[in-house]
This record gives structure tokens, C-alpha cells and sequence, in this order.
């Protein structure tokens, strides 16, 4: 995402500074107004001194928006818990901004409130999934050297915090988006059948013997298991494209109108040929530096003309549902 403005001094301000680096002044991020505040400006939630938290409270509780969507946290009594929580609570505020940015509820048409545990392994095994609303996160994915572990263990390319909490919120909105959002028919066309037994589909793909896929049909191996798993992996790879993007509107770059008019607001961009204009080569720049200093690709996926069809009817249905309620709320 781009850079704030401190309001004290003017300097740039990352996302999650609780202080500014130019005048020394405490900052907060009010996601109402999408902007940096001073701390007199409205309360603190009551997580900044516990993880670090710098969102403001909103004024029916003593959390934030972010963090009065956590229904159960790990135990506090583990200082290793909490530095990991931490970690989980950094991400998933960055995923509230990405739906703020977007335009869409946080809950569903059907009645489901978006929920979030964050659980340890101490008493049982964990798995990070969603369930009518409720988003379950294992905690060990904030531990580096166990989410790698999984990473290699399930053949994936990429394993991130943020891209469990964009893969996950996309179960959540399917829905609204596709199913009450008038979108069934085209996503059978283009995913497939939804109705094909869930619990049996990931038995079979945890069951492979062999690996070996066309990667040109589907994002990732996983999105290979189930049309609902699909959808969320392509609509987490929407989240990661329009937020880099949205970076990328900060840089000292010389770019032409289009370009620029894109940039101007990425997740609500319209023109969906557009953003996949930029973000083709800007993916194949941030490769080619993480290469550069010894490092992975930052972004190891090809998308092929396939998965460019998934990722345009994600970007359909978003734009179809917020569409949709602005016009209402302007009658």
C-alpha cells in the first residue's frame, strides 16, 4: 500500500508506525478516514500497548476495527504467543484495509459477522480455515521456520500470514459475491461445480501420489483440489495484485495518463485489462530484484490466460456487489 503523510511534521509514514520518524510525534491510523492521526485526535485500542497495535478504537469499544473482529487470542502467559499474535494481528490489519479499499462489508447478506480465532497448537492441532464467518488461523503460521516447514512439506511456492488471511476471506465472501450476487452460473463456467463433495475433494488431493499438474488451468496446486478453494486463491492473488499496485502509485515513476489513472485507486479500478497491464511487468521487476540480492521471487506465478478468466470475474463480482450497494445508498 502507499505511504501516509505524518499530520504533526508532513513526513511519509509507514502503515503500521506508531510514531512518526520525522518529528518523533505518536501517530494512529484511523481506518474511517484512511489516514494518520495524532493520539489526542481519538482513542488508542487497548491492544497498542500489548502488540503494538496503532488503529485507532471505535467509539462503541475499547478495540479497533481490526482487533474487535478477534474473538479468541492465544494465552498471553507464553511471551512467545504474544510476539506471534503480534505478527497475526500486523497481517490481518492489512487485510481490513484491503477490504476497506475495496468497498465490502464485513458482514454477508446471509447474516454471517466476520470472526477471526487466533489459536496454538499447545492443546491440539490447528487448522487455519474458515467456517460461516468465522476464520480460524493457526498461530504457528507467524513463526517463521514453522510456516516454512508447511511451505516445503505441501509443495507450495509461497506461504504467507497475509496470503492465509486473503485466501481465507475469499471462503467468506463467495456468498455474497457469487451466489447471492447473481454470479453462480459464470463461476461453474469458469471454476467449476461447487457442489462436488468439499470434505471428499480435499481428501482426494491430500491423497495424491502424483504431483504433476498443468499449471497453465489453475493459480496454485491447492486451487487444483475444489472450485471453492480455487475462488479463494485466485481472489487472494486479486488482494496481492491491486495492493501492490497500490505501492507501486507511491513511486517517483514517470508513467502515461492510463497508467496513472489506474494507479490512482487500484481496488477501484474498473477496467480490468488495465490493471493486469501494469501488473505483468511490475511482477517481473520485483522478481528480477529479489533475485538480485539472493532472495526467492517475490511473486512465483505465472498467470496464464485461464487463470487471467478466473481473476477478471473476481474482479466482476467485487465491482458487480459494491456497484450494487452504492446505488442503493445513493437512492
Amino acid at each position: 500500500m502507499r505511504e501516509f503523510k505524518c499530520p504533526h511534521c508532513g513526513q511519509l509514514s509507514a502503515f503500521e508506525a506508531s510514531e512518526c520518524n520525522g518529528c518523533t510525534q505518536p501517530l494512529m491510523f484511523d481506518p474511517e478516514n484512511m489516514a494518520m492521526v495524532g493520539v489526542k485526535s481519538a482513542l488508542e485500542c487497548v491492544n497498542r500497548n500489548i502488540i503494538g497495535c496503532n488503529w485507532c478504537a471505535v467509539a462503541t469499544t475499547p478495540y479497533c476495527l481490526s482487533c474487535s473482529l478477534t474473538q479468541v487470542i492465544p494465552s498471553t502467559q507464553n511471551t512467545q504467543n504474544v510476539s506471534l499474535w503480534t505478527r497475526v494481528e500486523d497481517a490481518k490489519r492489512r487485510l481490513i484495509y484491503d477490504l476497506r479499499r475495496l468497498r465490502l462489508p464485513i458482514a454477508s447478506a446471509g447474516g454471517f459477522q466476520l470472526a477471526f480465532e487466533i489459536l496454538s497448537d499447545e492443546h491440539g492441532p490447528v487448522l487455519t480455515g474458515h467456517e460461516s464467518g468465522l476464520i480460524t488461523v493457526n498461530l504457528a503460521e507467524a513463526d517463521d521456520v514453522q510456516r516454512e516447514i508447511r511451505r516445503v512439506s505441501f509443495r507450495e511456492p509461497y506461504r504467507t500470514l497475509l496470503g492465509h488471511f486473503r485466501h481465507e476471506i475469499g471462503h467468506f465472501y463467495w456468498n455474497a459475491l457469487v451466489h447471492e450476487g447473481g454470479f453462480l452460473s459464470p463461476f461453474r463456467l469458469v471454476f467449476g461445480d461447487e457442489t462436488e463433495n468439499y470434505q471428499a475433494a480435499l481428501a482426494a488431493y491430500y491423497a495424491r501420489q502424483d504431483w504433476s499438474d498443468d499449471p497453465t488451468s489453475h493459480i496454485s496446486m491447492y486451487a487444483t483440489s475444489h472450485p471453492w478453494e480455487d475462488w479463494a486463491e485466485t481472489f487472494a492473488h486479486f488482494l496481492h495484485i491491486v495492493s501492490t499496485l497500490d505501492s507501486l502509485a507511491g513511486l517517483p515513476l514517470s508513467l502515461d495518463a492510463r497508467a496513472q489513472h489506474t494507479l490512482n485507486d487500484p481496488y477501484l479500478e474498473s477496467d480490468f485489462g488495465a490493471l493486469l497491464e501494469l501488473w505483468a511487468p511490475l511482477a517481473l521487476t520485483i522478481n528480477r530484484l529479489n533475485r538480485s540480492l539472493g532472495l526467492a521471487d517475490a511473486y512465483p506465478f505465472d498467470i496464464s490466460p485461464a487463470v487471467k478468466g478466473k481473476l477478471h470475474l473476481v474482479h466482476m463480482a467485487i465491482s458487480a456487489f459494491r456497484n450494487r450497494h452504492e446505488s442503493r445508498a445513493a437512492r
